[in-house]
């Protein structure tokens, strides 16, 4: 099942947040919005963050992809971040996202992983 809301698309239990070219403090209070009411309405264990677009950010964007990652964690889910361009690497880097976010070449790596993980999780339950 598929859900759009602005930037943001639910497959299955994994929020894909598509960022925008610019996230700042008015993009990502927008972006938080919209995944606080996605996760209120939908079950979300996962997120994956899409950087492809996006060539600016400042603390807000480290501060959305943080309070996407607290509501996962407690789910055993997890933050991907993918599609990252050189500068904003550097910045994810050096803030720390990395150590709690997993990174991806893109959205369909991330999706494909997160269903290894799931299928990993399964056969070691049985």
């Amino acid at each position: 099942m598929k859900t759009k809301s602005r930037l943001c698309e639910v497959i299955g239990e994994t929020l894909v947040v598509r960022l925008p070219e610019e996230l700042d403090h008015h993009t990502a209070g927008l972006i938080k919005e919209d995944t606080e009411e996605l996760f209120l309405q939908k079950r979300i264990r996962n997120v994956i963050f899409d950087y492809q677009q996006t060539l600016f950010m400042d603390s807000s964007g480290i501060g959305l992809v943080m309070g996407r990652y607290r509501e996962v964690r407690y789910l055993n889910g997890n933050v991907y971040i993918v599609g990252v361009q050189n500068k904003i690497a550097r910045i994810l880097e050096i803030s720390g996202l990395y150590r709690v976010a997993i990174q991806a070449g893109n959205i369909e790596a991330a999706l494909q992983d997160i269903q290894n993980r799931q299928e990993k999780n399964k056969v070691n339950e049985n």
